[in-house]
């Protein structure tokens, strides 16, 4: 009997916050971008992926929700930092304020997602792990310039690379997936670095 491909999941989004208009009116927040990790093992062999998404200041969200709605495979697991308190609420903002056939799309793909296995690094109460640290233009202040001025290359490399990293984080907690599982990610990781591969995504040049 064929054994059946088993898919993981990273996924870490990106948000600004947006001062307030004047003193009646609350700060709002925006989606900036999405990054994927995508892991599949099938016997003893894995298959990755990894690309990250941006919109600039003054696109709309529709169009990221679009994208990773694209994306977003069968996932037997689900792999995030805060994902209920800072993964899944401003996609779901998104979606509120979408079209609706792409709201539609969109959350039935993050519902399937939803319905697997999810691990939510968070929860261990330990220091948060250095692999899924977030990087310097992830911080609020940078990232806002960023976000105004349309400067988003890096947003989108350590979108990439926070999937990645919870995904060796929780690599490292999951015994049961194996280190081999490490060591497959590590090839896959050297052979992407040393080939320059740059996969198209919203906002890439």
């Amino acid at each position: 009997m064929t054994e059946e491909p088993v898919t993981f999941v990273s996924l870490a989004v990106a948000t600004v916050t947006i001062p307030p208009a004047n003193c009646d009116t609350p700060p709002g927040t925006h989606l900036v971008g999405a990054g994927l990790m995508i892991a599949t093992r099938h016997g003893s062999r894995w298959r990755f992926s990894s690309e990250a998404g941006t919109i600039a200041a003054g696109e709309k969200e529709q169009g990221l929700l679009l994208w990773l709605a694209d994306r977003l495979p069968m996932a037997d697991t689900l792999i995030g930092w805060q994902i209920d308190q800072h993964v899944v609420p401003p996609l779901i903002d998104a979606a509120a304020h979408a079209e609706p056939t792409i709201a539609h799309h969109f959350m039935v793909r993050l519902a399937r997602v939803l319905r697997g296995n999810v691990v939510d690094l968070s929860v261990d109460r330990s220091a948060k792990a250095e692999d899924v640290a977030t990087a310097s233009s992830m911080t609020p202040d940078t990232l806002l310039g960023n976000w105004g001025t349309g400067r988003l290359d890096a947003v989108r490399a350590d979108l990439a690379t926070e999937a990645i990293g919870a995904w060796l984080h929780f690599l490292r907690q999951a015994q049961h997936v194996g280190a081999d599982a490490e060591q497959a990610t590590r090839a896959w990781m050297h052979r992407r670095s040393s080939i320059h591969l740059v996969e198209r995504a919203p906002g890439a040049a």
